[in-house]
C-alpha cells in the first residue's frame, strides 16, 4: 500500500536539490539514501534518493539523475509516496494511517451514529 510522505517544493541552488514538505512523522525511516520513491503524478521511473539534509528547519533532498535547477523545478508539487505493509501501524499507538480509518463508524460522545468514514 502506498502512503504519501512528502511533497516536492522549490528548487534549492543550481545542482538539482529540492525542498521537501514532509508529510510523515517518521522522515528518518521513510527517506533513506538509495531508496526509490514512487511519485504522483507518476514519473517514467521512481525517483531514487541520492542525498538529504536538514537546513534551517527544511528538508533538502537530491535525486539520482536530477542534476540542475531546471530539472529540480520540473518536480515541484510532485507527491512522494512509499510502499508500506497494509497492516503496518505508526510508532505511536494512538496514531493511524488514513487508510486504516476507512469503513469505521463515527459516533458522538452519546453514541449517536454520525456516519461512516
Amino acid at each position: 500500500m502506498l502512503i504519501t510522505v512528502g511533497r516536492v517544493g522549490k528548487a534549492h541552488g543550481i545542482r538539482g536539490s529540492v525542498t521537501i514538505q514532509v508529510l510523515t512523522d517518521e522522515p528518518e525511516s521513510r527517506f533513506v539514501v538509495g531508496s526509490p520513491i514512487t511519485t504522483e503524478p507518476t514519473l517514467p521511473q521512481p525517483l531514487v534518493i541520492a542525498g538529504l539534509k536538514w537546513h534551517s528547519g527544511r528538508l533538502l533532498m537530491d535525486f539520482e539523475g536530477i542534476t540542475d535547477r531546471t530539472a529540480a523545478e520540473s518536480l515541484r508539487g510532485t507527491l512522494l509516496q512509499v510502499e508500506v505493509d497494509q497492516f503496518e501501524r505508526p510508532e505511536d499507538p494512538d496514531e493511524y494511517y488514513d487508510h486504516q480509518l476507512v469503513g469505521l463508524n463515527v459516533r458522538t460522545v452519546n453514541g449517536e451514529l454520525l456516519g461512516t468514514i
